[in-house]
């Protein structure tokens, strides 16, 4: 193993990473299959320029920042697999944001050859890529004998040691999940304010100051459910009742709301379920149980 780290994915964020880790005395060997991404990264101090996945292998330590569990597959396993030219006792820091069953199986994979593979995909943007403020979502415990603490305190202001290995992939996807909805939903929101005629950045305003808009996990949940406290602020039988009235308001522009329409099914199956006069975070225990029968 040499003092270099190897980096292969020179993406959006993948870029952003490298020149951190390069500003913070890492040298690295970097890789990208295009070469327009590579480029940028001649004559960096402390930074080669490999010309192909196998090249940085030599490093021992390999980051793999890639689209999806397919691109990282290639890389490991493909032609010129980067797989056939690791050494025993090698490391894969696979910070990609993938598939867990796929991850998991590549990691069996790399152990059968004696190699290690362990997940730490990040959050937050390329802005706090470069300035090394991501959050870190690791697939180990604290007290783990990965040797990454470099990268992560290069990269990363808050670590989260989540446990076994696939784990941290899991708490991004979890996070990545909840993020995607919350574009649409709000989506769906703005585009009802238009329709039914309301001012959109008056509309933006309010939100911005109710629980609606804050999010639940920083209002209510914490309080309420979380905290095992399910009495009534607002009973999931009154959630309904404004999820209907809310719905008027789409079918009287012919539109259809279709987070509401899904989230009165919800709360109509939570009432089923005895939770009718129960806080509407009470959901979330309706959803337990119905993934436990599950």
């Amino acid at each position: 193993m040499n003092d270099r780290l190897g980096f292969i994915g020179l993406g959006t964020m993948g870029a952003q990473i490298a020149r951190r880790l390069l500003e913070c005395g890492i040298r690295l060997a970097v890789f990208d299959i295009d070469k327009d991404r590579s480029v940028q990264f001649t004559d960096i101090p402390g930074c080669h320029r490999a010309v192909s996945a196998q090249e940085v292998a030599a490093a021992g330590r390999v980051i793999t920042m890639l689209p999806d569990s397919q691109a990282v597959s290639e890389v490991l396993f493909g032609a010129g697999a980067l797989a056939r030219s690791l050494s025993a006792g090698s490391l894969v820091i696979d910070m990609s944001t993938g598939s867990v069953p796929a991850f998991l199986k590549q990691a069996e994979m790399l152990a059968s050859m004696q190699v290690q593979m362990v997940d730490i995909p990040v959050g937050r943007s390329p802005a706090e890529a470069r300035s090394g403020q991501l959050i870190a979502m690791a697939g180990m415990d604290r007290n783990s004998s990965y040797p990454v603490a470099d990268i992560l305190s290069a990269i990363a202001e808050e670590i989260v040691y989540a446990g076994a290995l696939g784990n941290g992939l899991r708490l991004k996807l979890v996070n990545n999940y909840m993020a995607m909805v919350g574009h649409v939903l709000a989506g769906e929101v703005l585009a009802l304010a238009k329709a039914a005629g309301l001012d959109r950045r008056q509309t933006v305003s309010l939100l911005q100051k109710t629980a609606a808009g804050r999010g639940q996990l920083l209002t209510n949940y914490p309080k309420k459910v979380l905290a095992g406290d399910i009495t009534p602020d607002f009973p999931v039988s009154m959630g309904i009742k404004d999820i209907d009235m809310a719905l008027e308001l789409f079918s009287a522009g012919n539109l259809e709301g279709r987070f509401g329409t899904l989230a009165r099914q919800i709360f109509t199956e939570a009432v089923a379920s005895g939770y009718g006069d129960r806080d509407c975070t009470a959901v979330m225990l309706h959803l337990d149980e119905t993934f436990k029968s599950r």
